[in-house]
């Protein structure tokens, strides 16, 4: 959808301070652009500071984080912070997309950092144009216009992955003129084509990058614009908002860029007290066991060989509770202790903590605002973080892994139709954890043990029967990308159809902005448009017989559960009446 747009509403809306605005306006915090751009040094700082947006946008707790964090049901809390308590709320609300909606900074702060950060970079480009030097004899321009570049890419890219629309503008654009909104189609297209012009640049002359810039880093050129590369795999393989639309991602050359980038970058944490920006707010709070985190039943139950899980679905929504579990041979899951039970005692235990996950024997979360978002169990793998003192967070922090690289492969892959390399690259990590290998045949069951226990289990199956080498794949992804890149899994569960029935699948522009651009608020969720369309229906295999029957009774099951619905509603008319 476009909107047309003045110069003078556009510098409102996006909250920016774009040049050329005509508004009289003055903000004693922020320098004005003669200020901001008064000579090499302040351009070069400008430039430079443009990345710490995407940093923001990917680790700050007053993002969207926290809240679609929920709706991918990996992570459960029922505070009101950060849009928590509404937006993990099922069955699933329209999001409260309102200036006066308290954390309205879920549906801001990504929009918001996206364009101060494009807007200094843009900015810094134009000094450049216009003839400023940075460095004798403008030595240092070019890994100042590069590094530009690359966060104009990475910027709106992200806008692209959260946004159903946003307006495109750079250094070229005209800003005394008329604006349209893009789709995010559009804006993704933007983005690529820009990340190609930067790898291009920072392969085309030698520098190094300062440390301070993306901190702890000094990369060379290569190294950089190989972390663009990996850039170009992250942005294309999350785009989708559906299964159907991640049918047209061109898988082949997302493959290339995630096995030929970079694939992994580790930020320098550093003590928050001095008003640094290079702390991770998801790595911090989003998996702290004793307030604010815990893993949803509906993600930890892919992993139950008790039977708990299973059980705990054949529960209406409202009545289901937090159970104990176990996990048989994936060692990421705290092991059984000797009495067979998982609870802790005086302290924690080892048979409290896996590598990745721990059992906690509280319930933290409020039990009127849902007892379904009750669990005992949560993420441990964080902790030498978050533990290393009170809020310093020193320490590496991951924004990207390996693992997430090959995740995209596997589903290269498997989208491909080439089977085998799916289940060589889903086998690297479950082996590791001492799981048997996925097949290579997407039919068949992963293998079960003596016990007959086996991981994944197909999600919301009350028969609790094993997963295929797509539930395997799933189930490895999002195991590994948790926490890293805040978006990562909301982005992977919309792609492939797993989020809950209901859940928005992007961010409409903030209404503080609407109501400026005096355009009509809209929102998603809850049954509006962009909304998440499940239960999953069983994945069609071509020519398989049992697939097709599994569809078809699906499908039927969906339809007497419907009519069950409709006729409750009825009922309840009736009484209200």
């Amino acid at each position: 959808m476009k909107r047309k747009l003045t110069l003078p509403v556009i510098a409102l809306a996006l909250t920016v301070g774009f040049s050329g605005c005509d508004l009289q306006v003055d903000n004693l915090n922020e320098p004005d652009r003669a200020r901001a751009l008064a000579g090499p040094d302040d351009v070069e700082t400008l430039i430079a500071s443009s990345y710490l947006k995407v940093w923001e946008i990917g680790h700050f707790w007053n993002n969207a984080n926290f809240a679609f964090n929920h709706m991918s049901s990996r992570h459960t809390a029922t505070w009101g912070n950060m849009g928590m308590n509404d937006l993990g709320r099922e069955p699933r609300e329209p999001l409260p997309n309102s200036a006066a909606y308290s954390p309205s900074y879920v549906f801001e702060a990504n929009w918001g950092d996206a364009y101060g950060g494009i807007s200094g970079a843009s900015d810094g480009i134009r000094a450049l144009d216009e003839g400023l030097e940075i460095g004798p004899g403008g030595e240092r321009n070019a890994r100042a216009r590069t590094f530009a570049m690359a966060s104009q890419a990475m910027l709106n890219c992200l806008l692209a992955l959260w946004y159903d629309q946003a307006f495109i503008v750079d250094e070229t654009v005209d800003l005394s003129g008329e604006l349209d909104t893009v789709d995010y189609n559009a804006v993704y297209q933007y983005a690529a084509s820009k990340l190609d012009e930067a790898e291009a640049a920072a392969r085309a002359t030698s520098f190094t990058l300062p440390e301070t810039w993306i901190n702890g880093n000094a990369w060379d050129n290569n190294q950089f614009a190989d972390y663009l590369v990996s850039w170009k795999a992250r942005c294309a393989a999350n785009l989708p908002r559906t299964d159907a639309e991640a049918a047209g991602v061109n898988w082949g050359r997302v493959i290339s860029d995630a096995e030929n980038g970079l694939g992994e970058l580790v930020v320098l944490g550093e003590d928050r007290s001095s008003g640094t920006p290079w702390w991770s707010g998801i790595k911090i709070f989003m998996m702290e066991n004793n307030t604010w985190h815990r893993m949803h039943m509906d993600w930890v139950g892919l992993a139950d060989q008790s039977g708990q899980y299973q059980d705990w679905l054949t529960f209406p929504t409202e009545q289901r509770t937090a159970r104990e579990m176990t996990f048989g041979d994936d060692k990421r899951f705290p092991a059984v202790n000797e009495h067979g039970t998982l609870g802790e005692a005086v302290s924690p235990s080892a048979a409290s903590y896996g590598p990745r996950h721990r059992y906690n024997a509280t319930i933290i979360f409020r039990p009127e605002r849902g007892t379904y978002r009750q669990s005992h169990y949560g993420d441990s793998r964080y902790d030498d973080y978050t533990l290393s003192c009170s809020r310093c967070e020193f320490g590496d922090m991951e924004s990207m892994t390996h693992q997430e690289m090959d995740g995209y492969v596997a589903e290269a892959h498997y989208r491909m139709g080439n089977f085998g390399a799916a289940a060589d690259v889903v086998n690297k990590t479950r082996m590791e954890a001492g799981l048997p290998p996925a097949p290579s045949n997407p039919t068949d069951a992963v293998p079960s043990n003596a016990e007959g226990e086996c991981t994944p289990r197909k999600r919301y199956d009350v028969q609790g029967r094993c997963g295929n080498l797509r539930d395997a794949m799933w189930f490895e992804h999002f195991e590994n990308v948790f926490n890293v890149f805040g978006g990562l899994e909301f982005w992977h569960g919309r792609r492939n159809d797993i989020l809950p029935a209901g859940s928005a699948l992007q961010l409409p522009i903030p209404a503080a902005d609407l109501e400026v651009l005096q355009r009509d608020i809209y929102t998603f969720g809850g049954g509006e448009p962009s909304s998440a369309g499940n239960p999953i229906p069983p994945a069609i295999v071509p020519g398989s017989l049992e697939a097709a029957l599994e569809r078809a009774t699906f499908t039927l099951e969906r339809l007497q559960r419907n009519l069950r619905a409709e006729q409750r509603a009825a009922n309840a008319d009736l009484v209200v009446r």
